[in-house]
């Protein structure tokens, strides 16, 4: 039994926690656990040397001490034999063992490091952070949730009068809101800050004196181990700030005066200019002067338009604003607005469109400018932020008083979009100047942050109210409104469209579109003509609605269809011999034109009613023509046979600028192409991944992912039995481009402006790999082939602008053959939209020093003004593009200047060539 005793206090001894050292009379170490060990390491380097060499500090108790009085314990620095390693700090416990001569000493050690070292981090911290508080430049104050003042820094001195003596254990109000005007909005706060938890004004209190003060308050609640102690409140003093906005809003109200009275005095003999130089073109001038008067005219008109704006904006700002109120068309007023924003809406692949109610008076009295400007900025907002699906104006209006005819109406505006919505948190600002909703350093968006709040200012300057509606989930959209007081014109200027007709009354109409929205609006234009619709989803549902053997008179088809397109219904619905007008409604841009003879017409988006009214009189009526734009697209535009008709080809067009889809797929479509469109190479991967075409077109430079990189990974990602014909489109032609794009993987190399034989020999060489081509396919290829001295005389006068290159312009008009005439000025308008964009693309890339963007910008830039014949244009933009790609950004300022001086130019030589054109298509 003693054996078993004196092995567990043996055990107890090698196992303790603490560390033990057993001592003889003569204070040598005699035992030592393995605790003891872990401080000082083996004990083989100690036993039998003195405590000293351990513990320097260590003495014994007095000899005349009892063992009760000799337990003892101290705190002690430990030091490892020979002085290796850090010293240690450790509580000794010493305790004796009396013997029969002489006695023994047992010091038990807990090692006290760590805490030590955690109470030295936890004391500097303490000393930090109240070093914080006392050199804080805004007063800090703590309270308890009582509002009781616990502590009260210098700061808060400094700003309120009171010392922390006078301050510590008082309410807060009795401090700083005992101010009758100032104490209910103290109280407000206090009720906010118990039932928030937080807090943040601008409001103000009173400093011991009397004086009330501008400040910033923060509260914010304290809390330890889960529960709340109190709060923290920081106050900022904001009476200079405050002192700085209202001298700032002063200097700005007569700023805005002194720019509303010089824009007034500068318009008047601007005005005077205009008027003049319109006397003198109707006199007899030479050709040369009168080029000259021109174009005095266009640019003081330009210059009237932009003092204009700065007029209006200031008159606002002043408080001047008066509304114009004379009559205008409502409709035309709104569809004027989506036609504008149309080209921005197909590069997105986005659905414009209105509704305006029945009851809604056509001819109103009111300021068209200030409404256009309105709905520009709201449906532009709703572009810029929507991905998927589109936008949608409506109108709704009742009569609030007056006869029948000349009443006032109250309306109401709404743009409803499809986008990802607006958060509640961030609404609440969303009317105020330069508010962004992505205001980060990296945001998608750009723009100044002024456009709503400008259209706030519109909206109350005509009597009107402004709001915004979100769930603030994405897909669910946006909806931004106003309204206005509108008088109905005198009958003398309605021009209604006809409500009633013969031809429509009965007649079933089937709606095939997947965008549930667009398929309403449709359907109820359709009801007010007295047309029966019927609407589906989807190319399936509308065989279904067929094969149920339902009769219809016409059928309106969506293009661009997931799943099934138009195209491909249509194609089906001719196979079963279903033999009913189709109308396409297609977004120009968005892919290839459709097969000849499957529809009678095609309608663009976003659509007029006017033009959906007289396709439809069209279709039922053998008395009524159909309109330019259906003949148009029914005619052919190449003269014989064409290549296509013989060997189509499923073609991929990869291009990113919107001129240049346009050019490239009327070119492709004299030669009988049909091609779908991809905007950058991550696009055309995917594409190809999804379809098999024949051949690609592939633009080089391209944002996300570019010609060569896109080439290099189909060429790596699809089967060789998948692989299409490659063809480069770049307007650089050297050598070593070519090159680049052999390597890359490319088939064939073309360079822009893409001319019809030099597509028409590429797009033969890929027939040719996959088969000889056929004698009348290599006769239509040399049939194209055109001296130059017969596509001059092709050119007609009125389409020789001087400044433009006549050589150019006369191929571009040879190669979009018959639609020249009707297509030319559509396609010069998306180039003055374009353009610009392209140049201040480039002035972006140069702010952030991105020479790969701007050199992107720049080429394609140079390829838009080739295809017009501005070749001063082309030059500055060559030479930017020459010297981006080189890295070298020295002068580039200067030059994207002078290249914008050269835009400015082409851009009033194409004005003039498109106002010449269509003058001589109405001629």
């Amino acid at each position: 039994m003693a054996d078993l005793a004196s092995g567990a206090h043996a055990a107890v001894f090698e196992h303790s926690r603490d560390g033990v050292l057993v001592l003889d009379a003569g204070q040598r170490i005699v035992e030592v656990n393995r605790a003891a060990e872990r401080i000082f390491g083996p004990r083989s380097a100690y036993l039998g040397q003195p405590v000293a060499a351990l513990l320097p500090g260590w003495r014994p108790p007095e000899a005349r001490a009892s063992a009760e009085t000799a337990l003892r314990e101290t705190e002690l620095a430990g030091q490892r034999p020979g002085g290796v390693g850090p010293a240690v700090y450790l509580r000794v416990m010493t305790l004796p063992i009396p013997g029969e001569h002489e006695t023994g000493w047992v010091l038990q050690l807990q090692d006290m490091t760590a805490r030590l070292e955690v109470e030295a981090s936890l004391r500097q911290q303490k000393e930090f952070f109240e070093a914080v508080v006392i050199n804080s430049p805004v007063a800090i104050i703590t309270i308890t949730r009582q509002f009781r003042v616990l502590s009260w820094n210098p700061e808060a001195t400094r700003l309120f009068g009171y010392t922390p003596a006078e301050a510590l254990g008082k309410h807060i109000f009795d401090l700083v809101a005992s101010e009758p005007s100032v104490l209910p909005e103290a109280e407000l706060a206090s009720r906010e800050v118990v039932l928030r938890g937080r807090l943040h004004s601008v409001t103000r209190r009173v400093r011991k004196d009397g004086s009330v003060v501008d400040v910033e308050l923060r509260a914010l609640p304290v809390s330890v181990g889960g529960r709340q102690l109190g709060f923290i409140a920081i106050y900022h003093d904001i009476t200079d700030l405050e002192r700085a906005r209202k001298a700032a809003e002063a200097a700005n109200q007569a700023k805005s005066l002194f720019l509303a009275t010089m824009s007034h005095e500068i318009r008047t003999p601007m005005n005077a200019i205009i008027g003049m130089t319109g006397l003198l073109l109707d006199r007899a001038l030479t050709e040369e002067q009168r080029d000259f008067v021109a174009t005095i005219r266009q640019s003081s008109e330009a210059l009237l338009t932009l003092l204009n704006d700065v007029l209006d904006f200031s008159k606002i700002e002043a408080g001047r604003f008066e509304a114009e109120l004379r009559p205008f068309d409502l409709r035309q007023c709104v569809e004027s607005v989506l036609d504008l924003l149309a080209v921005r809406a197909s590069e997105k692949n986005l659905d414009l469109g209105c509704d305006i109610a029945q009851q809604v008076p056509q001819m109103l009295v009111g300021d068209a400018s200030r409404i256009r400007q309105v709905l520009l900025n709201l449906v532009g907002n709703a572009l810029k932020f929507t991905e998927q699906g589109g936008a949608v104006v409506s109108v709704e209006g009742a009569a609030v008083s007056g006869e029948e005819g000349s009443a006032e109406w109250a309306l109401t505006f709404s743009v409803q979009d499809t986008g990802p919505g607006i958060p509640e948190d961030r609404r609440a600002g969303l009317f105020q100047p330069f508010n962004q909703l992505d205001a980060s350093v990296s945001r998608r968006f750009g723009g100044t942050g002024l456009g709503l709040a400008i259209s706030k200012r519109l909206v109350e300057a005509m009597g009107g109210t402004i709001w915004v509606e979100s769930e603030g989930i994405p897909g669910r959209g946006t909806t931004f409104s106003f309204t206005l007081r509108a008088q109905a014109a005198p009958q003398a200027y309605a021009v209604h469209l006809r409500q009633e007709q013969p031809l429509l009354q009965g007649r079933r109409v089937l709606i095939v579109d997947d965008n549930a929205l667009f398929r309403r609006l449709l359907g109820r234009q359709l009801r007010a003509w007295g047309v029966e619709p019927v609407e589906t989803a989807s190319g399936p549902e509308a065989l279904s609605q067929f094969e149920s053997g339902t009769g219809y008179d016409v059928a309106l088809i969506d293009h661009h269809m997931p799943g099934m397109d138009g195209a491909t219904l249509a194609e089906r619905l001719r196979r079963e011999g279903q033999g009913l007008p189709l109308l396409l409604l297609s977004t120009p841009g968005r892919r290839g034109n459709p097969p000849e003879g499957l529809f009678v017409g095609v309608l663009s988006r976003p659509l007029k009613t006017s033009q959906l009214y007289d396709a439809l009189i069209s279709c039922f009526s053998q008395h009524v023509p159909p309109t330019r734009e259906l003949q148009a697209s029914r005619a052919g535009p190449f003269p014989g046979v064409r290549p296509g008709d013989s060997a189509p080809l499923d073609i991929l067009l990869v291009e990113d600028n919107a001129t240049n889809q346009k050019l490239a797929l009327l070119v492709l479509e004299r030669l009988g192409y049909r091609a779908d469109v991809a905007l950058n190479g991550r696009q055309a991967l995917q594409a190809v991944c999804q379809k098999r075409y024949d051949v690609v077109l592939m633009d080089l430079q391209m944002p996300e992912m570019d010609g060569l990189e896109a080439t290099r990974r189909i060429r790596q990602e699809l089967p060789p039995r998948a692989q299409p014909w490659v063809v480069a489109m770049t307007a650089n032609a050297m050598d070593s481009d070519r090159e680049q794009c052999f390597a890359a993987g490319m088939d064939d190399f073309l360079g822009k402006p893409i001319r019809v034989d030099a597509l028409t020999t590429a797009l033969l060489r890929c027939q040719g790999r996959r088969s000889e081509a056929a004698p009348e396919q290599r006769a239509s290829a040399a049939a194209v082939v055109t001296p130059l001295s017969t596509l001059m005389d092709g050119l007609p006068e009125s389409a020789r602008i001087e400044g433009l290159e006549p050589t150019a312009l006369a191929r571009l008009w040879a190669e979009l053959g018959a639609q020249a005439g009707l297509v030319l000025p559509e396609l010069i308008d998306t180039a003055l939209h374009s353009m610009p964009a392209l140049l201040e693309d480039a002035y972006a890339a140069l702010a952030r020093g991105h020479a790969d963007d701007l050199g992107r910008a720049a080429h394609t830039l140079k390829s838009n003004a080739a295809w017009f014949g501005a070749t001063a244009l082309e030059a500055h933009a060559r030479a930017i593009e020459q010297q981006a790609d080189a890295g070298n950004l020295g002068d580039m300022a200067a030059r994207l200047e002078r290249c914008r001086a050269e835009l400015d130019a082409a851009r009033v030589l194409l004005g003039r060539l498109r106002d010449s054109l269509q003058a001589l298509s109405r001629g």
